[in-house]
């Protein structure tokens, strides 16, 4: 059976401009879908270009999860759409224990194994042209996974001010509610208790 986690929090000013969506994948036996995006700050329209990446992205998913397709019409999606700028996109189907999907931009993807063992499965991906543009490149990754595992998605809120290192040891120590916790700690400002920047995780995980 695989369980999931997620929170999202903003940081650094008060809106949130961090989207994510797990849901079940319809007609597929312990299936998830994810989607994780941060809008592009500094610019109007992060927070809607995350959005509709999600909502695009979910909107067409069938039997089977992720797809080639889902991607590239998210980023035309958001193109499209008026009020919306760039954003980056995660988007990953966890089937059984193999997880397949694509990325673009800086958010990123951990896949820890039983053994302690870690990939990070979003380090080929390139930052631009960003999703919103019509022209993102999106690059594909998949792994199997080796139970008890856990599927790890951030955007760079949590990365850059947990840090790789840390990032790694808590994964590998921690599961469930406990490590989102220990992130959330590591990454919060010491004095006002704040995020630097706005903080979205969703883990999934397996166990043996």
């Amino acid at each position: 059976m695989i369980q999931t986690y997620s929170f999202s929090e903003a940081g650094g000013h008060p809106a949130n401009e961090d989207a994510f969506v797990v849901q079940v994948i319809p007609n597929t036996p312990d299936g998830w879908l994810v989607c994780v995006a941060d809008g592009q700050g500094g610019r109007a329209g992060g927070a809607k270009a995350a959005q509709v990446a999600c909502d695009s992205a979910v909107s067409v998913v069938g039997r089977g999860g992720y797809h080639p397709d889902i991607l590239s019409r998210a980023d035309e999606a958001v193109a499209a759409h008026h009020e919306a700028g760039f954003t980056t996109l995660i988007s990953f189907s966890v089937e059984g224990n193999r997880v397949s999907g694509a990325s673009s931009g800086d958010s990123a993807v951990l896949a820890i194994g039983g053994s302690g063992d870690i990939a990070e499965l979003t380090a080929q991906q390139f930052k631009n042209p960003p999703v919103g543009s019509g022209e993102a490149v999106f690059v594909p990754f998949q792994s199997e996974l080796v139970r008890p595992w856990k599927v790890l998605a951030m955007t760079d809120g949590v990365w850059k001010y947990v840090g790789w290192q840390r990032m790694r040891e808590l994964a590998t120590k921690l599961s469930g509610e406990e490590l989102l916790t220990a992130l959330q700690t590591a990454a919060r400002l010491p004095h006002s208790g704040q995020f630097q920047d706005d903080f979205t995780v969703v883990l999934l995980g397996a166990t043996e």
